[in-house]
This record gives structure tokens, C-alpha cells and sequence, in this order.
């Protein structure tokens, strides 16, 4: 599938998931000449079709002791409202009293459940000093039976504080938000935890409504593609890029048909195949993760268990396929992609604790799994990153991870000022959903409810 025009553009974007994708609307809304280059059918099929539908706003990292994480999140927030405001279904709106809210429509973002926080509390036996694997995990339950009180009054003083501000008002909430201090916090917002379907100890955990919300990725990419089209970038799909050359004024792409494609700047937004255009390959760090799905969903709940120890931790986000409503769920495991044995482990590490949090899941018509894939370019002190990225690699060649599918926006925006020294336009111009429809797919777990049901329906067993 190509879309037809100039094989010569100001801009070339390697890589069609949500980064690229973005970042190629957002250029070609300001007026550039755009093409992006994508090796699949369609666009975010590969990690930014398999994550779980959790759009981040900044209520998990109100966790982090430090700001930076935070900001960065309550920032997207910002920039959705600065640049993607006249997209139809970009459903973040300020009210009347300052106030975030989330209209619902057909074509929405996002959907109006917030996601809800049912936080370890000491009492749990994920704190008992009997039970423990060695020193290290002694002195780890130690340390977090010490800090644990201190960090939720930080994570809930920053909650207080992000219902509280008043977006209209002259206070950035990136920068107001993350100071919240312990004359924020409040117990008002704490509340004892309701989650039928769930089997977690109502008396050894307590709820906080966060503000992130689930999303509609399909929505998102629809529009974005829309926008993208209508503003006079071009899309070419199933074509993959094997090499750059640099040449005079510019780059010379060159794709596996054979065929070439030149541009004065190139912007790579590969996601986990980013260390081939890097000078140090292993600077791009991919993690798997392994999400299971469930048919029918498990409960209607959309939750985080929240505690320190990260392999305790499990989410719940319920979305819905054709009128079939089912069950992601994520937890804190995580491996090697290039380890086999690793991510069958993790896996398993997981379904033993759905099966654990969700006793319906034993009735389930579908449960599955698959991992999911995260590219982080690692930090300088080998910790998690967490933030988008951007890095010129060579002359005109630019290096761009999101962090996440929710920081997409931000990275888009800021990459065009870094780019070009200007803001991006805020007007947007849109193709016709039945233009955008062949570049567009599923998500992939909707995918595999769908094909697990239908090879039900043909041989009678999933």
C-alpha cells in the first residue's frame, strides 16, 4: 500500500507506531512535506497495538520520590490541551470551574473511568519480616516497611493536589502538582476498597480514585491518521528501510524493494528495531512483558494493586471488541526478549496471579497471553527511563523513543520545536475516516479475543 506523491520531503519518520505517527502529524500540520515509512500493513500494529490501554496522566509516578517523572506525565496533559484540542475525539476538556472532564462521544480518547488505586497497606503480608528469600529481600522489606507511610502521604497529597488545580489558571499543573506537600494530604480521599470479583483484603488495603484514565487507541490512531492525510503527508506501508546514506543537502533511504527515498532530516522512531540506527545499539534497551486477556472480562473494575514490592503488583484495564467486553491484565513482570525461558517464566508468573486475584477466571471462555514490548533508551545511571527521547545521531538523523504510548504527544510536539526552533501548528485538517480506514488495524488483544472465539465457533474448544 502506498500513497502516492514527491519521493523528495523536508521530513522522512521511520516507523509507523504511535510515535511516528504522531510526530508525522504534527509536522505536516505545520506545513512540512512529510512521508512515513512503516514496514508493516498498517500503522501501530507492533508495541503500540499490544499495550494494555492505560493512558498515563501522571497518577502512578506520583508514587516516585522525584519530581521529574511526574512532571514529565501532568506535561502531556498540557500539550494534548495546547495542540490536539480540535481533534473530534480528543475528549479532555476544562470546565466551567477549571476543573478536568472527560465528555464521552463515539469517536473519544479516552473514557471517563478513572483508574483506581487499591494500595498496600503495612498490615499486608507482602510486609510480614517472617516470609523473605534472603538477605537482600529482608533488608528490601525493611527499607519499604520504613518509607512505605511516607510515600503514599506524598501519593496522596499529589492526587489531592491534581483534583484541586485550576487548569485555567496562570499555575502550570506540571509545575504545581509534583511540589504537593504534607499540607495537601488528606484521608478525605482515602476510602475503604469495594471490588466485587476481586479477591483482594479489604482490611489490609485501602482506595484512591487516580486520574488516568483508560483509553481508545483505535480512536486515536484513526484520528491522528486522519490528521496526517489531511494535512498532505504521505504514508508508505509495508516498506522497510535498510540503510541510510548521507548525501549532499540530506539523507538517502533506502528500502528493500529497491526503491529510495530522499529527505533533508530523518527522524527514526523504530521502537525495539531503534538499535540499528543508534551508534551504540545496546543503548536501546527492549524489556517484554507479558499482558493476559481474558473473555469474558474478570470484573468491570479498572484497578491498580499498588505496592512497593513490584512482583505483588497487578492491573486490571476491561475494554471492549465488537460488543464483547474482556479482561487485560499487566503485573510487575518483566524479561529479556532475546530469553525465551525468561518470558515463559514471566508469564506464568502472572497467570498464577490473575488466577489468584480473579476467581471468574477459571470459568473464562478465552485466556491468553503475550508479551508486549517496551523500548527504553537506558539512563545514565542504568535505571528505568521512563521519559521520551530524542537524540540527534548523525547530521539530520534524529532518534526518538516515547517512554510510553501516552507521551507520543509530547514527544511529537517537542521534536518539531527542537526540530525546526518554532511551535507546531494547532489547526488541524481531516481526511475522511473512510481514508484513514486501511492504514488503521486493531488493537492486539482485541485481535485475539476475536480469533480465539471465532476458532472456538469452528472447532467448539479454544
Amino acid at each position: 500500500m502506498v500513497a502516492a506523491g514527491s519521493e523528495e520531503y523536508e521530513y522522512a519518520i521511520v516507523g509507523g507506531g504511535i510515535a511516528g505517527l504522531a510526530i508525522a502529524e504534527v509536522f505536516a500540520r505545520s506545513g512540512h512535506s512529510v512521508v512515513l515509512i512503516e514496514k508493516n500493513e498498517r500503522l501501530c500494529q507492533e508495541a503500540s497495538a499490544a499495550h494494555h490501554g492505560w493512558f498515563h496522566f501522571g497518577s502512578l509516578y506520583s508514587i516516585f520520590p522525584q519530581n521529574q517523572f511526574l512532571r514529565t506525565m501532568v506535561g502531556g496533559v498540557e500539550d494534548l490541551l495546547d495542540y490536539y484540542a480540535r481533534f473530534p475525539g480528543m475528549n479532555i476538556k476544562v470546565g466551567n470551574d477549571g476543573k478536568l472532564a472527560f465528555p464521552p462521544s463515539d469517536a473519544q480518547w479516552f473514557r471517563d473511568e478513572p483508574i483506581e488505586y487499591i494500595v498496600c497497606a503495612r498490615n499486608d503480608p507482602d510486609f510480614h519480616m517472617r516470609r523473605f528469600d534472603g538477605v537482600k529481600d529482608y533488608a528490601k522489606k525493611a527499607f519499604f516497611l520504613l518509607t512505605w507511610e511516607l510515600a503514599l502521604k506524598q501519593f496522596v497529597s499529589r492526587h489531592q493536589r491534581f483534583h484541586k488545580h485550576d487548569w485555567r489558571g496562570p499555575e502550570m499543573a506540571s509545575q504545581w502538582i509534583p511540589r504537593a506537600g504534607i499540607g495537601d494530604y488528606s484521608r478525605d480521599v482515602i476510602t475503604k476498597p469495594h471490588h466485587p470479583g476481586v479477591n483482594l483484603d479489604c482490611d489490609t488495603h485501602f482506595r484512591v480514585v487516580g486520574f488516568d484514565r483508560p483509553m481508545r487507541p483505535l480512536a486515536i490512531v484513526s484520528d491522528l491518521v486522519r490528521g496526517l492525510i489531511g494535512s498532505g503527508g504521505q504514508i508508505r506501508t509495508n516498506a522497510e528501510v535498510e540503510r541510510l546514506e548521507k548525501t549532499a543537502g540530506g539523507t538517502t533511504l533506502h528500502l528493500k524493494d529497491g526503491s529510495t527515498i530522499r529527505a533533508r532530516k530523518v527522524i527514526a522512531a523504530s521502537g525495539k528495531w531503534l538499535g540499528r540506527f543508534l551508534k551504540r545499539p545496546a543503548d536501546a534497551k527492549v524489556v517484554a512483558s507479558p499482558l493476559l486477556v481474558a473473555y469474558p472480562a474478570v470484573t468491570g473494575l479498572n484497578f491498580v494493586r499498588m505496592t512497593p514490592f513490584v512482583e505483588r503488583s497487578v492491573n486490571h484495564i476491561h475494554h471492549a471488541v465488537d460488543g464483547r467486553t474482556y479482561s487485560v491484565v499487566g503485573g510487575g513482570y518483566s524479561a529479556d526478549p532475546n530469553d525465551a525461558a525468561a518470558m515463559a517464566r514471566a508469564s506464568s508468573k502472572l497467570e498464577d496471579m490473575a488466577r489468584a486475584v480473579f476467581p471468574s477466571l477459571a470459568e473464562a471462555q478465552v485466556v491468553e497471553s503475550y508479551q508486549g514490548y517496551k523500548t527504553e533508551v537506558i539512563a545514565a545511571s542504568g535505571e528505568r527511563n521512563y521519559d521520551y527521547f530524542i537524540r540527534e545521531i548523525d547530521k539530520g538523523v534524529y532518534a526518538v523513543v516515547p517512554g510510553k504510548f501516552s507521551l507520543a504527544f509530547s514527544l511529537a510536539v517537542n521534536t518539531y520545536m527542537r526540530l525546526t526552533g518554532g511551535l507546531p501548528g494547532k489547526d488541524v485538517k481531516l481526511a475522511t475516516v473512510e481514508q484513514a480506514a486501511p492504514f488503521v488495524g486493531r488493537s492486539y488483544h482485541g485481535e485475539l479475543v476475536l480469533n480465539a472465539l471465532a476458532r472456538r465457533d469452528t472447532s467448539g474448544i479454544v
